[in-house]
């Protein structure tokens, strides 16, 4: 059984960017640029990127950034969200205040917590001198 869900979620698209303190810049340019909120997943497990991020990552694809950043590879950012606790997601849309999740990380609970920061409908084109030209999620061709 572990041999088909490591075959299953190997194949599992993945649009988490796993980034360190010095991708920091060019990724909130790249989701400036788009006009995307962004979400930093705070973790300090080394290895892949758990399934539930990547399955996340899938769903609110071009609605939401999602970054994940190892605290081995990310201390100044660590220090800046003053994160003590891993994991923890960090919420930043451009013109409010940081939302922060510490629970327990299911599925579910992560899944209200993006839904909640992410766009309601999906980015189709970067923005040209204003808004971000968007569809219905359900129209957009992943």
């Amino acid at each position: 059984m572990k041999d088909l869900l490591r075959f299953a979620t190997s194949k599992m698209p993945n649009y988490v960017e796993s980034i360190g303190d010095q991708e920091r810049a060019s990724f909130d340019a790249k989701a400036a640029e788009w006009g995307l909120p962004r979400i930093l997943v705070f973790s300090d497990k080394a290895g892949a990127t758990a399934s539930s991020l990547k399955a996340l990552s899938a769903e609110y694809r071009r609605r939401i950034l999602i970054a994940e950043l190892k605290k081995s590879r990310a201390p100044r950012t660590v220090r800046e969200f003053s994160v003590d606790k891993f994991p923890t997601l960090v919420c930043l849309r451009e013109g409010e205040a940081p939302l922060r999740f510490e629970k327990e990380p299911t599925y579910g609970r992560l899944s209200t917590f993006v839904g909640k920061c992410a766009l309601r409908k999906a980015v189709l084109k970067k923005p040209v001198g204003g808004r971000p030209e968007q569809a219905s999620a359900e129209k957009t061709e992943l």
